[in-house]
């Protein structure tokens, strides 16, 4: 889909022989009626207080990233790129072995409700009993994300469920213990440059923009981008790690060769091979996440890329779920297509 624009289009119209001319007054006054009507009609309401936003009519215009020309091709519409907030600064802060100093602290640092850190802190506590949350960044990422800021209003209720939740638009917010897990298998630091496939919600970028002051992430689905960046923006001032979540709009097939190479990628839609422009990307060394599989069933792998001294590379791949299947959304083109074959 093409980016939101606003186009002017005039018509030639042929009048009937014998017609007057409109004199040059009549077209004064109505060029006057015309500006006065635009006037009071959108330039001075937009700019009152109390309007009413809605990104679905043009996400565009409302929501419109710093730097983004109308004119430019989607794979050129991207924000952020500003590294202002150091992840270090948090590192260590939160409590993540007790309950009640953990809720103590939140709620002295947070707007968050003791009823949804409580939730928070019960799915931590089971993800790691069955292995799938590991590690004290990863713990700590987890327990200072706010996942009902992202499940969309309409599922609040159901924000610490664990299950994945539709958030429009064809898309989901994937279960949180996936989500765990595959960001245990990332093994992410703050040193590490990550880019995701698949911005969705934004809640994956959101962890890792808690252990990482590098995270790139790529939206195929043209209001789903807008909508998602636009609440990345009304979170900053709370959650300022999160001004470090680089966003795009386009085609995370072909992942983002101007910040090439990434220390991790994780994807977050289903494919049944690994793309080779995300594998060229992938630094030596890296680790690649992704729910690999047919439709219907993936599994979720992770991938990771050697490069001896003559240049040959050698992919080890590792079934973190051993043979548990998962169902991820397909990966698309920007035609709808799947790229699993």
């Amino acid at each position: 889909m093409a980016d939101a624009q606003i186009q002017y289009h005039g018509n030639i119209v042929d009048y009937p022989e014998g017609r007057h001319a409109v004199s040059v007054k009549s077209v004064s006054i109505f060029i006057a009626g015309l500006f006065a009507g635009f006037v009071f009609g959108v330039v001075i309401p937009g700019n009152l207080p109390g309007g009413r936003e809605h990104v679905a009519t043009d996400p565009g215009r409302l929501y419109q990233p710093h730097g983004f020309d109308r004119g430019a091709s989607r794979n050129e519409v991207e924000s952020g790129h500003s590294y202002e907030y150091d992840v270090l600064t948090q590192y260590g802060i939160t409590p993540i072995d007790d309950e009640e100093s953990y809720i103590e602290w939140m709620l002295a640092n947070t707007g968050e409700t003791e009823e949804h850190l409580r939730a928070r802190w019960e799915l931590s506590r089971l993800f790691i009993g069955t292995g799938e949350l590991q590690g004290e960044r990863t713990i700590a990422a987890f327990l200072r994300t706010p996942r009902e800021d992202f499940v969309r209003e309409a599922n609040l209720e159901r924000a610490y469920d664990d299950t994945w939740l539709p958030i429009g638009y064809g898309a989901t917010i994937t279960d949180p213990d996936v989500v765990a897990m595959m960001t245990t298998t990332l093994d992410v630091g703050p040193e590490h440059k990550v880019l995701e496939i698949g911005t969705g919600s934004g809640y994956q970028s959101a962890i890792l923009s808690n252990i990482s002051n590098m995270v790139y992430t790529i939206e195929i689905i043209e209001p789903l981008y807008y909508e998602t960046n636009a609440l990345y923006g009304r979170l900053s001032a709370a959650y300022p790690n999160y001004t470090n979540i680089n966003r795009k709009l386009g085609d995370g097939y072909y992942g983002w060769e101007k910040y090439a190479p990434f220390d991790r990628i994780i994807v977050t839609c289903s494919i049944d091979h690994l793309p080779p422009p995300l594998l060229k990307q992938l630094a030596p060394g890296g680790i690649m996440v992704v729910p690999l599989g047919p439709p219907g069933r993936q599994y979720i792998m992770e991938v990771k890329k050697d490069v001896d001294e003559a240049g040959n590379v050698t992919l080890k791949r590792r079934d973190v779920y051993n043979g548990l299947s998962v169902k991820f959304i397909p990966f698309r083109d920007e035609a709808g297509k799947s790229y699993s074959h």
